[in-house]
């Protein structure tokens, strides 16, 4: 079975977010890398939205109603290092938007 290139790309940036501290990129890093995550997440955000209910698993709804939450809200706080977490938290719920497209292909398959 072959990964769509839509989860190729999200696991570089969701890797790209999630690294050591050390390797934070430069303020204009994080917002480019910010605004790739959101393109990203909407796309899958849509995706989940748009799967039955009875197909997702329970995860599924919380990590829904996340990343409208944090799209549309932003860092908290500012600066550098509130900048870097939301990358990371949006990142966190890509994942779990990913996972729960897995599980819902893979419940539809059996």
């Amino acid at each position: 079975m072959s990964v769509p290139q839509d989860h190729v790309v999200a696991a570089g940036l969701v890797g790209r977010a999630l690294a050591p501290y050390g390797e934070r990129p430069a303020a204009e890093g994080v917002a480019a890398l910010t605004d790739e995550l959101i393109t990203c997440g909407q796309k899958f955000h849509d995706a989940l939205a748009r799967t039955p209910s009875q197909r997702r698993p329970v995860g599924a709804f919380e990590a829904l109603a996340e990343w409208e939450y944090f799209a549309a809200v932003g860092p908290l706080g500012s600066g550098p290092h509130a900048d870097w977490n939301h990358a990371r938290g949006l990142a966190r719920i890509i994942r779990q938007m990913m996972r729960a497209l897995e599980h819902a292909a893979g419940a539809s398959a059996s």
